[in-house]
This record gives C-alpha cells, structure tokens and sequence, in this order.
C-alpha cells in the first residue's frame, strides 16, 4: 500500500507538471509572419500568376475583384501554415481600355494585410484592316507603285475597336491624306485616300496612321510602308506626251499637234522645256540621239554633238535647251531615259556601246528591240528646207518638171481630209511629208514622177498607183485609165488624162504601202 501511494503521488506530480505546461503553452501568443515587401504584378486577361509566401499558422487569401480568381475558381482560398505557392488566374471580367487593380488579401488569425497588387493591363487598341489584318512594325500595310497621272492614290479602309479620332498631325510628311476623317464610334470604319506626292514618289519610305481614342492620350498606330518606285521603271512630269513635238526653224520655240491639216493652230512656248525623271534613288541614264541626213547619231558617240542640250542637274531635273537654228532640212532629236539598273542589263554592264543598243542595224532609226517606254521626246525641228523628202514632180502637157508643194494645200473638204488621214504610209509617223499638192487645168495631160522610197526606206520604182477623185474620196475612179512605166526611182512614173474633177493620186511600193499622195486640184 506504501507503494501504491508512493505511485499514484509520482503520477499526480507528474500529471499536473503537464497541465502546468499545457496552460503555459496555450497562453504563449503565435505571431503571424507576412512577406516583407508587397508584390506589385502586371497582367493580361487570360494570364495566371502565383504568389508565394510563408504561412505560421491556418490562412485565407481575399482577391478584391471579380477578375481575379483563385485556382478553386473563388475569389477566397485557405490552407494550413508551411511555404505555399497559390495560383492567381486573370480573367476578362468588366475589361475595359484602361488599367484596372486587384489587391491580394493574406490574413492569419486576426491579423490580415494586402501581400499583391495585381495590374491587368486594358484591352489593347486595334485598327484592323479591311481582311481582318492587324498591321505592325514587322508586317505593316503596304504601298505599292503604280501609274497615275499626278500622284500616287490609296484607299484604305480600318474598323476600330474604340471611340476614335483620326491624328492628322501624327502624319509623316511622305503622306498626305484627302479630306481625313474626324473621329468615330467604336466599331465605326476609317476610310482614309492617301497621296504620295512625287517629291517622294520614287524611294521606299516608312511612317504610320495614328487613331487616338478619344478623350484619352492612349492610340493605335498603323505602321505603313510605301515600297517606292521598282528599280525598272521611270516616271516622267511634264511632257504630255512622247510624240508630236516640233521646235522653230530659229530654235526658240517649241508646240505639240497641229500636224494635221484643219488643226487647230497649237500654242507655241518658249524654251527652255523643263521636265521631271523620277527613278528609284535618282539612278538614271539620259541620251541625246539626232538625225543627220539619213542617219542616227548619239551625242558624244564617235564626236558626235546633237543639235540640243540637256541639261540635268543628277536630282531628276532636266532641260531640252540650246536648239541650234536649221539652215537645212527638217530634222529630229530624240531624248532617251533610262533607269540605271535597266541601261546596265543592256549595255552589259557598259560593255556595249551604245550603237549596239539604242540604234537598229544600220543606224537609219532607232532599234526595233528599244522599249518606248524609255523615249522621253521626240521632236522634229523645222527646217529652212521644207523637209527632205523628195518632191514629186509633174510635167503638164509636155511643158516640163515642175516640183509639186509639199502638203495639202486648201483642201476643205472633210471627207478628202478623213481619207487621206486613213491611209497608211511606209513611214507613218512622219506621213505628212509624203503629202504634196498641185494644180491644173481640167482635161490635161499629166505625167507624175513621184520618187518614192519603199518600206524599207529605200530608192524604189512605183509598185502601184490608185486615183481617186473628191466625190468619192475612199475608192478608186475606174473612169481614169492610168498607164505607168519605167523600173528605177528616178524614171518610175504615171500618166493619165485629167477629168474635171479634182483627184488623189496614191504612190505605192511593191509591198503594197503607201509612200506618197499627190493632191491633183483640177482648175
């Protein structure tokens, strides 16, 4: 019994040693530990992030908003003390084109404090082009060259996801755009016509549109890229067109149409001419090639010096100037531009010289294979020599050559004017030299020697001959027996009795082209 109660004494010291712990135990106060420094977090809707941090005790995470979840999908989680890696997922929830803050709450007991701030960034702010294209630095919306007639003209057309208004001022000086749009509501289409003036027509240049929204500094820029001219081609100002051009006997004055008869009487300007090239980086190529007599010569080639100047001062500024006065026969002058790359791929990288690639065979014209697009001009000056063509003689009655006048005279009548028009001469872009007129009485006897070249521009006897008369100006008059003889240029000719009727007498070669008109006025 002793030792029993000896026993149960120990047991009794021992049991309340325990409980004296115990209770020292519950009464100690736990304190929480938080993280030092906030975490301040910048996020996208669709995003997710993780916050991690030491628990001393039990704990619960408070999101402040709707569009920051935990991983149960909650705006609140818990969890026991330890190291804990939480998941934060951002969702698009009231999203909006501004920023918007969440703030992460950890409390453990009774003591709670924001551990994150989460900033979801806003929507982004997008132009899209008409297929759906979002346009960036990388793949920006092109502008490609092609022909126009004054400047080079784009229509655009973008839907925006914002109240929006167009920044004009933003604009680089390469683009201007016509009569741009205001502003607009969210989802409302920009059409913008865009122009490249031809300072800046030729070179590859960049920039972008910018649409601001409204009443904020936020924007959306449309990077655009203008590709420039290819490095084949050329763009000429100032010269309406290539061909028809004459220059005055003295040189001083130069016009354009008018070549036919019953044209207006052209308006005759002053030289110099100035006129524009454009070609990518200013790389081009100008030759002067002439006419002398029955040749083709390129200034500087061989001594050669062109009657006419160019002056160029390597900027794409050019002038026809210093036309020398004519004391012969009419001539031409032709302004040639290439672009660099295109002039080296022909000359072979300047291996060839320049009769081989701008002038035929035998240097009578320029060379078939010769692209028109790279004739700037071509012009015939007046000459003290009404041309070089060789008139047409005609004998009246026995009575001797006399030397027909060159051209068509005081023809009025509009169904002979348009019948001659539509003939088609071997060389056709020169047909009114080929024209000549004469008088006599009526029922005369008439031998004609017209001294014609063929199509080859050759000396040739008179393949064929058709007359026809005014009252009908399109067939032949079979009423008229024409006899013709002799096989050279110089004894090649026709004869025939007149009628009463003035007529057209129609010179052909053996290849069936018209070479030269006679108007036969009948008095």
């Amino acid at each position: 019994m002793k030792y029993i109660n000896i026993l149960s004494k120990m047991w009794l010291i021992a049991v309340a040693a325990m409980v004296v712990a115990c209770s020292e135990d519950e009464g100690a106060p736990v304190t929480p530990s938080f993280p030092e420094e906030e975490q301040i977090l910048s996020v996208n809707a669709g995003e997710s992030v993780e916050i991690v941090f030491d628990a001393s005790m039990d704990w619960k995470l408070y999101s402040s908003t709707l569009w920051c979840r935990f991983s149960n999908g909650m705006t609140s989680i818990s969890g026991q003390a330890g190291k804990q890696a939480v998941q934060v997922s951002v969702n698009e929830d009231m999203l909006n084109y501004g920023e918007m803050q969440a703030e992460i709450t950890l409390k453990q007991g009774d003591v709670e404090k924001v551990i994150a701030k989460l900033t979801r960034q806003g929507e982004m702010l997008l132009a899209v082009g008409e297929e759906g294209e979002i346009f960036t630095e990388e793949s920006p919306l092109l502008l490609n060259f092609s022909r126009t007639s004054t400047t080079l003209s784009f229509t655009e057309s973008f839907t925006l996801n914002f109240p929006w208004e167009f920044d004009q001022a933003s604009l680089p000086e390469w683009l201007a755009v016509k009569n741009p749009p205001v502003k607009g509501g969210m989802h409302q289409k920009a059409e913008l016509t865009v122009e490249i003036t031809d300072d800046y027509l030729a070179n590859e240049w960049t920039g972008s549109f910018r649409f601001k929204m409204q009443g904020e500094d936020r924007y959306a820029d449309v990077p655009v890229k203008y590709t420039g001219l290819p490095a084949d081609e050329l763009v000429i100002r100032g010269i309406s067109t290539k061909w028809n051009w004459s220059v005055s006997t003295d040189g001083l004055q130069y016009w354009t149409g008018g070549l036919t008869e019953g044209d207006d009487e052209p308006e005759k300007l002053s030289f110099p001419l100035s006129f524009r090239v454009l070609a990518k980086n200013s790389e081009y190529v100008v030759k002067a090639v002439y006419q002398d007599g029955d040749y083709l010569w390129i200034d500087g080639v061989d001594g050669a010096k062109a009657f006419f100047d160019i002056k160029d001062d390597a900027h794409g500024n050019l002038e026809l100037c210093n036309v020398q006065e004519n004391t012969s026969a009419k001539r031409r002058g032709y302004i040639l531009v290439f672009p660099k790359s295109v002039y080296d791929e022909l000359s072979h990288g300047g291996t060839w010289p320049d009769k081989n690639i701008l002038l035929n065979a035998t240097e009578t014209d320029l060379s078939e294979d010769l692209n028109d697009e790279y004739i700037v001009m071509a012009f015939d000056q007046e000459g003290s020599q009404i041309s070089s063509v060789a008139p047409i003689k005609v004998n009246v009655n026995g009575e001797g050559d006399i030397e027909a006048t060159q051209g068509m005279g005081e023809i009025l009548n509009p169904d002979v004017l348009e019948a001659v028009n539509q003939l088609y001469f071997a060389d056709n872009e020169n047909k009114n030299d080929y024209i000549f007129n004469y008088s006599v009485s009526a029922k005369s006897e008439v031998i004609i020697t017209p001294y014609i070249k063929n199509y080859f521009g050759e000396n040739s006897p008179i393949g064929s001959c058709e007359v026809r008369s005014f009252s009908d100006p399109w067939s032949p008059d079979s009423s008229i027996a024409v006899s013709q003889e002799g096989d050279t240029y110089e004894n090649s000719n026709v004869y025939f009795q007149c009628g009463n009727e003035s007529l057209l007498v129609i010179f052909k070669d053996d290849f069936g082209m018209v070479c030269k008109v006679l108007i036969l006025n009948i008095q």
